[in-house]
């Protein structure tokens, strides 16, 4: 085994397209982190025609200014602990507070309802991972700040020799992080999602465009779950 990172960042997602929780440790199990994407909001004249029919981000940018909550961390033992979300106007819900559902019907024009899924509501792959490095080098090549949360990625690693886009190297090669493996399966390929400030949910159509023009759209790692285990921020990442 080699090591070639370490972990910067965890972040876990409760409700898809709402804004990330900032966690130093997390279970990942073969449906990926307990608590990750579990709950989506579903646009109800989409969902039974449409292969994407979430209310999120893309469509709404101010969806990102939604804040969850866990009141504890979640755990294989207890999966589901209370979600609490606070809405932009500083307002707290539970996640199972029908007002919320209302609100956000409300503010977006679509009628909505909520969906929990326990295998999690992803686009694609159950895990992603994103480089410092390599939004370091972004930046440069789009002359802007970008906050690396933009990328809403699950696992924020520094490469151990600082080169972006190495991680790219990393596809089809089995990963040990903490005390889990991770097979890493495709490259993310990327929408306007990354154009979004994390605080404010304004736009920086810059960035995904010079991620299109120059890097085939695809940006950061999907990988698949192979053993679980626990995850912590600054546990060493290594190819096996």
């Amino acid at each position: 085994m080699k090591e070639i990172a370490t972990v910067k960042n965890l972040y876990l997602y409760p409700v898809k397209s709402m804004r990330g929780v900032s966690v130093n440790e997390a279970h990942l199990g073969l449906n990926g982190f307990y608590g990750d994407r579990r709950y989506a909001f579903v646009r109800q004249e989409l969902a039974a025609s449409d292969g994407f029919p979430w209310m999120t981000g893309r469509d709404k940018p101010r969806m990102i200014l939604y804040e969850p909550r866990f009141e504890r961390a979640p755990t294989p033992t207890d999966d589901s602990p209370p979600l609490i979300v606070r809405a932009p106007n500083g307002e707290d819900f539970s996640i199972q507070d029908p007002r919320l559902c209302e609100q956000l019907t409300r503010e977006f024009g679509h009628a909505l309802f909520l969906l929990k899924n326990a295998r999690g509501n992803f686009d694609s792959q159950h895990l992603s991972l994103f480089s410092l490095a390599t939004r370091d080098y972004l930046a440069r090549e789009t002359e802007s700040q970008i906050d690396a949360r933009q990328f809403r990625a699950n696992i924020y690693l520094e490469p151990l020799e600082g080169f972006p886009f190495v991680e790219e190297e990393w596809v089809g090669r089995v990963l040990r992080i903490g005390e889990a493996l991770v097979g890493v399966t495709k490259k993310d390929t990327r929408c306007m999602m990354i154009n979004l400030n994390p605080d404010s949910a304004m736009q920086s159509p810059q960035v995904l465009r010079t991620v299109t023009l120059k890097h085939n759209q695809q940006v950061g790692i999907y990988a698949n779950v192979i053993a679980p285990g626990v995850i912590r921020t600054g546990d060493v990442i290594e190819l096996m």
